[in-house]
């Protein structure tokens, strides 16, 4: 009895020590641990805001995404049982037993067993109504709905709006400390990145009192989620599809025999303001293949891995050789620095010979032989290599070239080309756009150096000029950049910052903010842009460019065909042409391009109808 006593006592005193320790000693810690055991709180993802065109027009549709998801520690102890579980989603859902329990095992090994494990997404619905049926009798499954997209603007549309999808690993530890849950989607392209912040809305919440078995005690609270704002766009929808579908229809060859184009881009945009009112890319793309990429994994993977024509690639956005259109900042700069006046003329014959330093004779061709005295105007007109080679780099004897010397004729051509935008990105609204390329002596001097070049092939020679002049060599310029200069020549001198957004809106219609045009000003005497136009206009007149004409509206513009060679060593043609419309108020601008073909009987007539569609459809 005695030794019996003496165990009673032991343990009262066990029990003692213990009581003092979680009731006085760590009495606040598992106070604190028992509330939260039974409260639960559950966000509330909000609903993304909508994108539309200028008219209002929707481009995106809200849907639920149903995934399934597996929580470890939830599941099972016994492996049987835990197996069992598995066999069922195979039957109800398609996943595979071994990889759920790969998964499942990975994160448990890792000690994130508490972490829910998505183990299929975009579900069809007949699927996630069965699986959440089911879900009650199979522990740590369940069925999740997150926000969705899907993308009812069509193709045309793909690279201008993106898409959203689940946060990579990385994009989740910066998210987080915004408030981001694990399984909110965000941009990942476009607009819908771009916007992120304004689309994305706030999340709410709704917190409870549970008992240990999970039975509600009592509601703590809620709050609603706040929707994201919309974003409008100045994008015409009419004006994108029927631009998508003119670029499709004029991809094959038209009897030049430079074969059929793979790629193209148009850019329509508002002279004054930069808005972008169309933007297309070819090829495109469905963007609701994110959405849907277990099914069309094979789909997905052909353009991810496209390394001919770079489907996912926003050709408006990519740097190419721009050609004859770079001739525009040549002229200016030919009037500016003195090099030419608007009464200079030279006769032009077949090609330009040029004596060397050593007295060998180096032959620099024209295009075609035009065989006639040109002055700057029909120079632009008739798009002659011949006139621009002389303005920008002189000939080295009777005619000076746009400075002292070939280095600094080079070198202030470059200065002129940075002048309109040439070589940054424009500041547009969207990822990824290239900066373009404009080469001068530095840049030869820093760059054309060490394994793969010969000795001296850095330096800067009067040929480097004559191919920047006319935009080739190593001259790189995006459509957009083709389409910024092309504004800022036809509204007296002003280079605008190109936006695709209009205006946020808020849910209940009132606008948050608009999208101010920018821009800046080139240091530029008006005077030399009026005669830049002039020619311009010519060439849609009786010049090159001729098949651009409408008959709705007067054209001025200027064509490009840049000679680049492929991959196999072949030797083909960009086709460009940019102009501005109406030629005594403008008021929109219009830069298509074709990786192969001709500019004036490639590019010219797409630019041609659609300067036809706006004035018909009086887009503004």
């Amino acid at each position: 009895m005695a030794i019996l006593r003496a165990l009673v006592l032991l343990l009262f005193a066990v029990l003692t020590v213990r009581l003092v320790d979680m009731q006085i000693l760590r009495g606040e810690e598992f106070a604190q641990r028992s509330r939260e055991n039974h409260i639960v709180r559950n966000n509330i993802l909000p609903t993304r805001g909508l994108i539309t065109d200028r008219n209002g027009e929707p481009l995106v549709r809200n849907v639920g995404v149903y995934s399934a998801s597996v929580l470890p520690e939830l599941l099972p102890a016994s492996q049987e049982a835990r197996y069992r579980i598995y066999l069922r989603l195979q039957e109800l859902i398609g996943v595979s037993p071994l990889e759920v329990q790969t998964l499942v095992d990975e994160a448990l090994a890792a000690g994130r067993g508490y972490i829910a494990i998505r183990v299929a997404t975009n579900l069809p619905r007949e699927q996630a109504l069965a699986l959440e049926e089911a879900a009650v009798s199979l522990p740590g499954v369940s069925l999740e709905v997150t926000p969705g997209r899907e993308y009812i603007g069509g193709p045309s549309f793909s690279h201008l709006l993106g898409y959203i999808g689940p946060q990579t690993a990385e994009e989740a530890q910066v998210l987080r400390e915004k408030g981001y849950q694990l399984n909110e989607p965000v941009g990942k392209d476009g607009i819908e990145a771009w916007y992120e912040a304004d689309l994305r809305g706030q999340i709410g919440y709704t917190a409870a009192e549970q008992d240990a078995q999970g039975r509600l005690i009592n509601m703590l609270g809620q709050q609603d989620p706040v929707p994201g704002n919309t974003v409008r766009l100045n994008i015409d929808a009419g004006l994108q599809q029927y631009v998508a579908d003119l670029l499709e229809r004029s991809m094959p060859d038209n009897g030049t025999g430079w074969g059929d184009a793979k790629q193209a881009a148009a850019v329509v945009m508002d002279a004054n303001t930069g808005a972008i009112l169309s933007m297309v890319s070819i090829p495109t793309y469905d963007n609701n293949i994110y959405a849907d990429s277990q099914r069309r994994a094979e789909e997905l993977a052909r353009i991810q891995n496209d390394t001919e024509t770079y489907t996912l690639l926003n050709k408006a956005l990519s740097a190419a050789a721009p050609g004859s259109t770079f001739k525009l900042v040549t002229a200016t700069a030919g009037l500016a620095e003195g090099s030419i006046t608007p009464s200079t003329s030279f006769y032009v014959g077949c090609s330009l010979d040029v004596k060397g330093e050593n007295n060998v004779i180096y032959n620099y061709p024209d295009w075609r032989c035009h065989n006639q005295v040109m002055d700057v105007r029909s120079a632009i007109a008739w798009s002659s290599n011949v006139f621009f080679f002389l303005t920008a780099g002189g000939d080295l004897e009777k005619q000076r070239g746009l400075g002292k010397d070939i280095e600094t004729s080079g070198a202030v051509l470059a200065a002129w080309a940075r002048k309109f935008g040439f070589g940054k990105p424009t500041g547009i609204d969207l990822f990824g756009e290239g900066a373009g390329r404009v080469p001068d002596p530095q840049w030869k001097r820093r760059t054309k150096v060490g394994e793969g070049f010969a000795p001296g092939e850095n330096e800067w020679f009067l040929g480097d000029t004559y191919n920047s002049a006319i935009g080739q060599g190593d001259v790189l310029a995006t459509p957009l950049q083709i389409a910024r200069m092309t504004a800022a020549i036809a509204n007296g001198g002003t280079l605008p910052v190109p936006h695709v957004a209009d205006a946020i809106i808020a849910p209940d219609g009132r606008v948050v903010r608009t999208i101010s045009p920018q821009a800046e000003k080139v240091d530029v005497d008006p005077r030399w842009l009026q005669v830049v136009r002039e020619g311009m206009l010519a060439s849609v007149q009786y010049g090159a460019g001729q098949r651009a004409a409408s008959s709705r509206t007067t054209v001025a513009g200027k064509t490009g065909t840049a000679e680049f060679f492929k991959p196999d060593g072949t030797k083909s043609q960009h086709a460009w042409f940019t102009g501005f419309a109406p030629y005594d108020n403008p008021q929109v601008v219009v830069t298509v391009y074709f990786d192969i073909g001709v500019g004036g009987d490639k590019a010219a007539p797409v630019a041609g109808k659609i300067f036809d569609y706006i004035m018909e459809q009086g887009i503004r």
